[in-house]
């Protein structure tokens, strides 16, 4: 805060501020910003901390509006940051875009700034632009959980696998979503051919998600030959799969490799529904 211009007693009712809101007395505190407000008008960081304190309490509109007074008097890479995320909260991703990366003009090393684009841009499926902004979030914070989560996506995306395992390694002892890391490092392993790994970190993935048994179960029992040839795109393998259920031809090993196919892409209830159709059916067939 640049407090040689703001007024003393301004800078006081602003501290106090902060000191009800750490206590959980937003509306008192919603009180003092203004106070310091109309003391000194042109306290941009109360009007910043006063949109905080709308956008926390739930009040939208507000905060967008306190948000835009502020910027009426600087151009604050913080408060173009603040604003973007209330559009972001509300799905509005497009105008979003456009305050991140206002925020960056402004501040061209902003980290909060560059990962807010990257998310925007990933939520709008534009993944080769959102990689651009999280490498740069990841070179200044190599454990930057989030990034890292959403990178290992793009580049699993492209099959990169050996990319998406350097994001995981990355953030193996931090990351709170162990399913998602066991997961994603069993599959990469498993398209690289290091098949014992994959069966290792789906057995990880599987002790919280019971339907990865069928397919750590699949792995265990491919013969080398087929091994060899099982790496490939899992949407291809999935069209192939369908083709031969079409025709009736599926076996069960067919089934159980589909089905865990479809749980990956998250698509379970498939998944359920192939299952429970191939028992009915072969239950038919012996009675």
């Amino acid at each position: 805060m640049n407090s040689n211009s703001v007024p003393t007693e301004a800078v006081s009712i602003y501290n106090k501020a902060l000191e009800k809101t750490n206590r959980g007395d937003f509306d008192s505190a919603l009180s003092e910003y203004q106070r310091a407000i109309k003391m000194y008008p042109y306290f941009v960081e109360a009007y910043n901390n006063l949109g905080e304190l709308y956008s926390l309490m739930g009040h939208r509109d507000m905060a967008i509006s306190t948000y835009n007074q502020a910027l009426d008097i600087e151009k604050n890479y913080k408060i173009l940051l603040n604003l973007g995320v209330e559009y972001y909260n509300s799905g509005n991703y497009q105008k979003a875009l456009v305050y991140f990366l206002d925020s960056i003009k402004q501040k061209k090393n902003f980290q909060e700034g560059n990962y807010y684009t990257g998310l925007a841009l990933y939520n709008m499926k534009k993944f080769s632009e959102a990689e651009k902004y999280l490498l740069k979030v990841i070179a200044a914070d190599r454990m930057h959980i989030k990034a890292n989560y959403m990178l290992s996506h793009i580049y699993y995306e492209k099959k990169e696998y050996k990319k998406v395992i350097n994001c995981l390694e990355s953030i193996w002892n931090i990351a709170d979503d162990k399913t998602f890391i066991n997961k994603y490092y069993g599959f990469c392993c498993y398209h690289l051919g290091r098949y014992d790994d994959a069966v290792k970190y789906l057995n990880e993935a599987m002790n919280l998600h019971p339907e990865y048994k069928k397919f750590r179960s699949y792995l265990e029992g491919l013969t080398y030959e087929n091994r060899s040839r099982e790496i490939g795109d899992i949407d291809s393998a999935i069209a192939q799969l369908e083709e031969a259920m079409m025709t009736d031809s599926l076996k069960l090993r067919d089934v159980t490799k589909l089905s865990m196919l479809y749980i990956f892409k998250g698509e379970n209830l498939k998944a359920e529904k192939i299952v429970t159709e191939y028992k009915k059916n072969y239950a038919a067939c012996k009675n």
